[in-house]
């Protein structure tokens, strides 16, 4: 297909997509291989109709890897609330080394500002 035709289908598409003939629309969309349009129609599928995994599929046509990654966190967090399990990360982190020096300057300034505050 020529630029022409190309943009001739996509503003079909939009004008689809406005009207809210979404299937239609999406056809187009890929069609002319039209990102933004696809995107939109995920973003809608995602946000509008709360059909997350309708839209993980148009996310993941465009390589929209952060809203892939989204929609899979959420799945999670919500699989973790239906089994009643905390899902947040749990990390031990070890612990923090400050060098002497440092530690000896920050115990002053603190002292510093503590005496401040009282006078």
């Amino acid at each position: 297909m020529d630029d022409t035709e190309r943009v001739r289908l996509i503003r079909l598409g939009n004008e689809l997509f406005n009207n809210k003939d979404i299937e239609r629309a999406l056809k187009i969309f890929v069609k002319t291989q039209y990102r933004d349009g696809i995107t939109r129609i995920a973003d809608y599928y995602f946000y509008d109709k709360k059909m997350p995994l309708v839209a993980l599929r148009y996310y993941r046509m465009v390589k929209r890897q952060d809203k892939v990654n989204e929609i899979f966190e959420r799945m999670v967090f919500a699989l973790g609330r239906l089994l009643g399990k905390n899902t947040g990360p749990k990390v031990e982190l070890p612990p923090l080394k400050v060098s002497p020096k440092l530690k000896i300057l920050a115990e002053e300034i603190l002292e510093r500002e503590k005496n401040n505050t009282n006078t």
